[in-house]
């Protein structure tokens, strides 16, 4: 009988460390920088190049893109991103994105949050969302958005860094 109190309060202790810890992620997040929850792409190429490419993925694909969104290269309230929505048509959710140079020659690619479009409710990556969710929402983005930025890149030496 005494190993069982054992190992009850063994397994007890150890989902309640975890419950306490995801609570803690989704509450608190990193400490580190204005976007502690966006989730981060460098793309090895120069930011005006990439702005080419989103400009160029705007004309052909102009449904990736919010209706009546023309300005596109906006800047956040730290003056060192650059904020582009793209617009998921399946989900009707407007994604919220950022973009800046990285060193010389490298921009980096955050993908920060989602917006309903018919009710305006926002969700934050990796705070809103849960593991595997993140993980859905991250190879969404890949397979829409990112990998078709990299296509547009086409010719120049682009790297997919995942960070």
């Amino acid at each position: 009988m005494r190993s069982y109190k054992y190992i009850f309060i063994s397994i007890f202790s150890i989902i309640a460390i975890l419950l306490f810890a995801e609570l803690l992620r989704r509450r608190v997040g990193t400490f580190a920088g204005a976007y502690p929850f966006a989730e981060k792409w460098r793309i090895d190429a120069p930011l005006d190049s990439v702005k080419k490419a989103i400009l160029n993925l705007q004309l052909k694909e102009p449904s990736l893109f919010p209706m009546g969104d023309t300005t596109i290269f906006e800047k956040d309230f730290t003056n060192y991103y650059l904020k582009i929505n793209f617009y998921y048509k399946d989900s009707q959710e407007i994604v919220h994105t950022l973009i800046r140079d990285w060193k010389k020659e490298k921009t980096t690619l955050a993908l920060v949050e989602f917006q309903k479009a018919d009710n305006n409710e926002i969700k934050k990556m990796k705070r809103d969302f849960n593991f595997f969710e993140n993980r859905r929402q991250i190879k969404k983005f890949e397979n829409f958005i990112y990998d078709k930025i990299l296509d547009e890149l086409k010719g120049k030496s682009e790297i997919r860094i995942h960070l």
